[in-house]
């Protein structure tokens, strides 16, 4: 494979909902997971760990917890992505050294890391041929499956991503145009027109695809069903008291 052939599979990536009932090999497994691996890290500290969730029970009570979506098959890889201060305190300790993060800081160095290592192990299965998805509601019962996966403390799971054999090829989903994300020396909102032009585009793409639920004609309405103010507070709320459950307040 040539560097346009990966360039290509990134631009054609999109999230796969529907796998094959057949297992990845573990040779490619372990190629994916060493991708993740060689991701940026703050420092060399590599706050991060990554559990391969394969016990059916635990897999039935995250399931439960969060939602079993048709993406989260038993064949499917399941990759719990953890921020994982643990392993580096003990390490540090070891050494003698004396180095202690305060939880703001804890929390983003460790989701920098974990969001890095998340995209390299999404891209490398894109360059194995499967596919994958994200399962972001872990944020919403973290101590739950911080108990299910027996973590220590310091060790917080973040997201869940199922990678596996794809049995659809859905068409890629709707971007913002360069000229509206890209900014040289000072940022600059784009202009009404190209915000309209690009939301006009983006619906009637995804009315194509059947992306909206029925009884929601546009992203609009789509959006406004998603975030509602009310669930918003609801979820702001209960983050906040997961995060401070755990210790990062």
């Amino acid at each position: 494979m040539n560097d346009n052939q990966i360039v290509n599979e990134i631009f054609n990536r999109k999230s796969i909902r529907k796998f094959k009932s057949k297992k990845i090999p573990k040779e490619t497994i372990i190629k994916i997971i060493t991708a993740g691996q060689n991701a940026p890290t703050g420092g060399g500290t590599q706050v991060y760990s990554l559990i391969i969730v394969t016990d059916q029970l635990k897999k039935d009570n995250i399931s439960k917890l969060i939602g079993r979506q048709q993406f989260m098959t038993d064949e499917a890889l399941w990759i719990m992505i953890c921020i994982d201060w643990a392993r580096q305190y003990e390490l540090w300790e070891m050494l003698g050294l004396d180095i202690k993060f305060g939880e703001l800081t804890e929390l983003w160095r460790g989701l920098m890391d974990a969001m890095l290592v998340a995209e390299n192990l999404v891209i490398a299965a894109e360059i194995y041929g499967l596919g994958s998805c994200f399962n972001g509601g872990v944020r919403m019962r973290m101590t739950e499956i911080k108990d299910i996966l027996k973590l220590p403390e310091n060790v917080l799971p973040v997201l869940l991503l199922c990678i596996g054999i794809p049995d659809e090829d859905p068409p890629v989903r709707p971007r913002w145009p360069i000229e509206a994300i890209l900014h040289e020396n000072e940022y600059k909102l784009p202009s009404n027109e190209i915000m309209r032009k690009y939301y006009d585009e983006s619906n009637k793409c995804l009315r194509e695809m059947g992306y909206f639920r029925k009884g929601i004609n546009n992203w609009a309405e789509h959006w406004k069903y998603r975030f509602s103010e009310n669930s918003n507070k609801i979820l702001e709320k209960r983050l906040r008291d997961q995060l401070k459950k755990i210790g990062f307040s």
